[in-house]
């Protein structure tokens, strides 16, 4: 066995825990939003929560993810309509 071998299973680990953050916020923007949308959550969006999702709002006005990013806001609104 080399050494480098628990070398890269680290940084395989490292590099899929980062995937995972990565997705998880990603996915995460559609479930805030529709609490607030839905007023399951009372008031206006704060500044921190709109700080938080700005690289969101980016990639969904200057991207093609803004269609899929919509349908998905749209789909957990709707969700917590029907609870």
């Amino acid at each position: 066995m080399s050494s480098t071998t628990p070398r890269r299973s680290r940084s395989t680990g490292c590099l899929l825990t980062l995937l995972q953050l990565l997705a998880v916020y990603l996915l995460s923007h559609g479930p805030v939003m529709a609490l607030y949308s839905s007023q399951r959550i009372a008031g206006p969006v704060p500044a921190a929560v709109t700080t938080l999702y700005q690289p969101l709002t980016w990639l969904y006005e200057h991207t093609p993810l803004g269609t899929p990013m919509t349908a998905y806001d749209a789909w957990w609104k709707n969700l917590l309509k029907k609870s």
